[in-house]
């Protein structure tokens, strides 16, 4: 398939991790092939709506896209990164479910509209293409409704070229701080530099700090409506970010409140690889939450229906590996697995209390015997642990 051969040519940081490439970053370069895409293809103009945040912003994403299509509307969602493959990346959504992209449909787009031209897409990065790829693609399906998660920041970020018409503004938290800063407010600043000249509003969920509140309401250049929406707690995470998602909505287009307030969340899909069940018996539990606060959410909502479990935790190099082992002390596990294959970080010593329930792992070898226990099981820290869970269940469970 040619547009995978030619995805996977390019540089990929997401997999490098070599995010130096960011110091001297600018996307002038970009935003002209995006202003020469957009004139040579005609691309259409739907509804775009921006998301952009430290945590919620790939479910938040999920539910605006969900909630669009159920009323309706051709709804296209952008997201990254994806579980098992890049198609998963750019989706539309139909009666509320996504559908994954036909990989003939996608290959045929890519011969006709990319590959004539290819010299124009040889120095992009993977993410930049994809950003690219899907925004013709969207196009070429006529969506009324498109939804862009940032990948990250937003000041910087590709799918700042877009131009949304409206701009969702989830939960910030420190991470990814060699790049976007090392406080909550510098990080807030980046995530809001996706504003452009013509977004029509900004909505947040109240981050429950009054200094980032202030940041929030002062920040856009723009003259534009600044809403913070109080955030209604549900036992789950996923319940709370349907909720923000359908009164953002409803902020957004009010002509829409009376049918957004018929949808029930349990009428809503859940989003793919978020607190997913792998498996039933053992109970394998899926959440790509990476760091200290979004595990500590997840951690503490599975401990409400678990008296006892296990952890299977990997992460990646540059994450806040030390504070994400300190969330985990209070917890009634079982037994803590900490996975340090290739790629992979390698974790400090474990806060005392853990030491004796903590094994090192770097195969999947290793956690055959857990997965074939009675202990349920969560697993947590990276989308890149969802493949290998999934192929070691295939393998030692349904065999």
């Amino acid at each position: 398939m040619q547009f995978l051969n030619f995805l996977h040519s390019l540089q990929n940081i997401e997999k490098t991790r070599n995010f130096n490439v960011f110091k001297e970053y600018s996307l002038e370069g970009l935003s002209k092939l995006f202003l020469s895409l957009s004139s040579k293809h005609k691309v259409h103009k739907p509804i775009r709506i921006s998301v952009v945040g430290t945590n919620g912003k790939g479910s938040t994403s999920h539910y605006l896209a969900s909630l669009l299509s159920t009323l309706g509307y051709k709804t296209g969602l952008y997201t990254s990164p994806h579980l098992l493959t890049p198609l998963e990346r750019f989706q539309i959504f139909k009666e509320g479910k996504p559908e994954l992209s036909n990989q003939d449909e996608v290959e045929a787009f890519f011969q006709r509209t990319i590959l004539p031209d290819l010299k124009e897409f040889e120095s992009l990065s993977y993410f930049e293409f994809l950003t690219v790829f899907s925004y013709l693609y969207f196009s070429f399906q006529k969506t009324e409704f498109e939804i862009w998660e940032a990948g990250l920041g937003g000041r910087l970020d590709a799918t700042k070229l877009v131009h949304a018409d409206y701009v969702v503004l989830t939960k910030i938290g420190i991470d990814h701080s060699e790049i976007l800063g090392d406080t909550k407010e510098k990080i807030c600043q980046e995530k809001l530099g996706i504003l452009t000249d013509v977004c029509r509003q900004l909505v947040a969920m109240d981050p429950e700090d009054l200094s980032l509140k202030k940041e929030i309401e002062s920040f856009p250049k723009i003259k534009i409506p600044v809403q913070i929406l109080p955030t209604e707690k549900k036992p789950t995470y996923l319940e709370t970010n349907f909720l923000f998602a359908k009164e953002t909505l409803g902020s957004f287009l009010p002509g829409l409140r009376p049918r957004l307030n018929s949808i029930s969340w349990e009428s809503v899909g859940r989003p793919r690889g978020r607190m997913e069940v792998l498996h039933t018996s053992p109970e394998i539990v899926f959440d790509p939450a990476h760091n200290p606060e979004a595990i500590a959410t997840t951690t503490r909502e599975f401990s409400l229906t678990h008296d006892s479990f296990s952890i299977v935790l990997g992460s990646l190099p540059d994450k806040d590996r030390e504070g994400i082992l300190r969330v985990l002390e209070g917890l009634p596990l079982q037994s803590l697995y900490l996975w340090e294959g290739a790629g992979f970080g390698t974790f400090p010593e474990p806060p005392e209390v853990l030491r004796p329930r903590t094994t090192r792992v770097h195969s999947e070898e290793n956690l055959k015997g857990l997965f074939q226990g009675r202990s349920p099981v969560l697993v947590l820290g990276s989308f890149r642990l969802y493949g290998i869970v999934a192929n070691l269940i295939q393998n030692t469970i349904n065999m």
